[in-house]
């Protein structure tokens, strides 16, 4: 099906077209006689539904909501607060290990606690996180070490790592089928289990041997995140037992791992990741369609969840991480994501976890120029981590997280501090330009492996360095260097679209050396930013979809990450960010449905209610430490606001801004953003059968923007009840018409817009 119209193509003209206009002095002046005064809202629709959407506890006090016991485990159901009698949990010598099973319903991230009211014995108990069940155990996988005769009921293996007591143990020898037995007992210094019944064949040395359920493990990779792993207790009385901080987990699981019981009255977890309820948002969104409204939702809960609070793990300041349980990290790929997503959403609350992640680049800046592209790596030696120069690209997204810090908060003063390190960055960047004006670098990227040659997508996000720097530097720096950066990306520009551009594959190939394969992340971005000529989008946009499947889109033919992950979130967030801009509204919403919608379905096996690192062909995830709270996968939460709804910030702070909404089929949408002058609110309505759209806005005072509505030459456009534009022209306004858009420069103030086809 064709999702776009050549027509409405030419995105990048238009946002130039905004730019210019919002320079203009404002004509359409919204008076108090003009002005409309009811409230921005849907017909029939309370705009304070999108509260219901909100993630996360409505307390700092967190319990699960279903709980399941294995072994000897009485009422633990009683554990998600359900009235009954109290949970006891016993384990005997050579019997199952008792556990229960805690499910928190989506993700969480805190301290856990249990609270005793009775032990007997001296029983061991243990407690694992987990994003998903289904790595919250992890079955054993070894050997036989010896040959055993039938009638043997003790066996010796190569390793008991995962071994627990009533687990099912096979062996598969290589000509027969496959023994099950259950595990009685183990020996961990012999390294022998004890199964039963008794083997009724020879066991030969070296015969496959695997179990399940498996034995209890945790997702977390603590040497990178420095917090998580297993908590052990040796309770021996009545209390309260507290385990350590785990960073993001749905899933906790109780063992008595040892012969004794507890009675446990309560369980909990205290929440200490960000903890915001409706009232902290200052920013929101609403629409027609349940699914996008969730995805904006989840997108928000996904990086509260990766911030770190100040104080938390012997870290005085606050902090964005890229994920909630791994790497917990700064990293700037992220960043890109993140910061537009967070301030969008949480306004002011948000800027202090920017500006201390940005603090920790320019501490860690090489003497070279180069941004780490973390600069808190691993903390297996201290909780401050070590500076990680991942690659040369990500050290360029770490000067554009300064310049989208800027454009969201306005705050001059810091961006203006930081602007030689930024400039010093840039310059780091140029070395690898060569006298071709592409960029040649033996450089990763963010899926981890090394692309050589001229490079597509490296030579693209220089470009669009330059371009954020010229921007930067004409609003607070050189107009001089503004000057002298915009031509080199001109330059760069003129070399991607004459020497790598593939005929054959009707798109871009990843690079000089691969000049064959298809990229999604390069074809997108020369989308978004305009490489791709008119004439040629229809056949960029074919190809890309030529990488899709029913999980999202694929990175490329043969392209993965070390562990076989195909579909990265953060290059499909390009994708649908560069339909949006093709025109192809429609063609975004699709991919972004086929991305993320799976992650917010409460039935997937793997649901947290945040978004996920990575996903492998088939819509899974191919290892226990992939993040499930991961804050590059955000992109659907900003990009609903700034394209579907339309609002995004033209000058910093929103200074200036512009209203462009794309409605594709969705019928409605509605929201707010909150700027350093004050609360943008917008609404539209979109009735393909009487052809009318309907747009209010409420803008803030001392600013200006332009608001565009879909619109053709024949069609009658009011504002707040006066005419226009009306017969393709305008009627005493600074109306403009562009791309099937009317496009009106006004001041900050209130309106009411409606267009009407002929």
């Amino acid at each position: 099906m064709k999702r776009f119209t050549h027509a409405r193509a030419p995105w990048l003209r238009r946002w130039a077209t905004v730019a210019v206009l919002a320079a203009i002095t404002p004509t359409i002046a919204a008076t108090p006689g003009q002005a409309f005064t009811h409230p921005i809202s849907a017909p029939g629709l309370d705009t304070s539904a999108w509260k219901s959407y909100v993630l996360g506890p409505s307390t700092p006090d967190v319990h699960p909501v279903r709980a399941e016991g294995r072994g000897d485990v009485t009422h633990p159901q009683s554990l998600t607060g359900t009235p009954g009698p109290a949970t006891t949990l016993t384990t005997t010598a050579g019997g199952t290990p008792a556990s229960v099973l805690l499910d928190f319903g989506q993700e969480i991230g805190g301290t856990p606690y249990l609270d005793l009211s009775r032990v007997t014995g001296s029983p061991t108990l243990t407690l694992v996180t987990a994003e998903a069940r289904q790595y919250i155990r992890t079955p054993a996988s070894t050997t036989s070490s010896a040959a055993a005769p039938a009638g043997s009921t003790q066996i010796p293996l190569t390793s008991t790592e995962n071994i627990e007591a009533g687990n099912t143990i096979t062996f598969t020898p290589e000509a027969d089928e496959p023994v099950t037995r259950t595990i009685t007992g183990f020996d961990a210094s012999a390294r022998t289990v004890t199964v039963q019944p008794a083997l009724t064949s020879d066991l030969a040395a070296g015969t496959m041997v695997s179990t399940s359920p498996g034995a209890p493990s945790s997702d977390e990779s603590r040497g990178l995140a420095g917090v998580g792993g297993p908590d052990t207790f040796q309770p021996s009385g009545p209390g309260r037992q507290t385990g350590g901080f785990h960073g993001g987990f749905r899933f906790a699981l109780l063992t008595v791992s040892s012969p004794g019981s507890i009675t446990l009255s309560s369980a909990g977890v205290n929440f200490q990741a960000f903890r915001a309820t409706s009232a902290d948002y200052r920013g929101w969104f609403l629409s027609s369609d349940d699914q996008l409204n969730r995805m904006w939702y989840s997108g928000a809960y996904t990086v509260q969840m990766n911030l770190k609070a100040p104080g938390l793990n012997g870290l005085p300041d606050s902090r964005i991480y890229d994920g909630a349980k791994r790497d917990r990290s700064i990293w700037t790929g992220d960043l890109l994501v993140q910061i537009p997503t967070l301030l969008t959403s949480l306004g002011d609350a948000g800027a202090p976890y920017v500006k201390s992640s940005l603090d920790a680049l320019l501490a860690t800046q090489r003497a070279d120029g180069a941004f780490p592209g973390s600069p808190d790596f691993s903390k297996r030696t201290s909780p401050t981590g070590s500076p990680l120069f991942y690659s040369n690209n990500y050290s360029g997204y770490g000067a554009r997280a300064f310049i989208d810090y800027f454009r969201y908060t306005g705050d001059r003063a810091y961006i203006t501090a930081a602007l030689p390190a930024l400039r010093k960055e840039l310059a780091y960047n140029d070395s690898f330009l060569n006298a071709d004006n592409l960029v040649v670098s033996n450089d990763r990227d963010y899926w981890q492996s090394t692309q050589t040659g001229e490079v597509t997508k490296y030579s693209i996000d220089y470009y669009i360095l330059l371009r954020e720097m010229s921007w930067l530097e004409r609003t607070v720096g050189s107009s001089t260097l503004a000057d002298g950066y915009d031509a080199k990306a001109d330059s760069i520009k003129a070399a991607v679209t004459s020497k790598l551009w593939n005929p054959k594959l009707g798109a871009y190939g990843q690079s000089s050396t691969n000049p064959d394969v298809l990229v999604e992340d390069a074809n997108s971005l020369a989308l978004q930013y305009g490489f791709v000529p008119p004439e040629k989008q229809a056949s960029v946009l074919a190809a890309l979809e030529k990488l899709w499947n029913p999980h999202g889109a694929i990175m490329g033919p043969g392209l993965q990450d070390p562990t076989g992950h195909t579909i990265e979130p953060f290059a499909n967030g390009m994708e649908t960010a560069s339909r949006f801009s093709a025109g192809d509204t429609n063609g975004a919403l699709d991919l972004m449905r086929r991305t993320w919608g799976p992650m917010i379905d409460e039935k997937n096996p793997l649901y947290t209610g945040t978004f996920w690192e990575f996903k492998n062909s088939t819509g899974g995830v191919n290892r226990a430490t992939a993040s499930l709270a991961h804050g590059w996968s955000a992109a659907p939460s900003v990009q609903l606001t700034e394209q579907l709804l339309g609002i995004a910030p033209v000058g910093p702070g929103y200074q200036s801004w512009s209203i462009t909404p794309r409605p594709g089929a969705v019928r409605w949408t509605a929201g707010a953003v909150p700027t350093a002058y004050g609360t943008i609110k917008a609404q539209w309505t979109s009735d393909p059968r009487s052809g009318q759209f309907t747009l209010t806005a409420q803008t803030p005072a001392h600013t200006t923007g332009t608001i565009a509505v879909p619109a053709d030459r024949d069609s009658t456009i009011t504002v707040n009840g006066h005419t226009e534009w009306q017969g393709g022209k305008a009627l005493g306004s600074r109306a403009k018409s562009s791309d099937d858009y009317v496009i009106l420069t006004v001041p900050g103030g209130t309106y009411e817009i409606t267009a009407t086809q002929r």
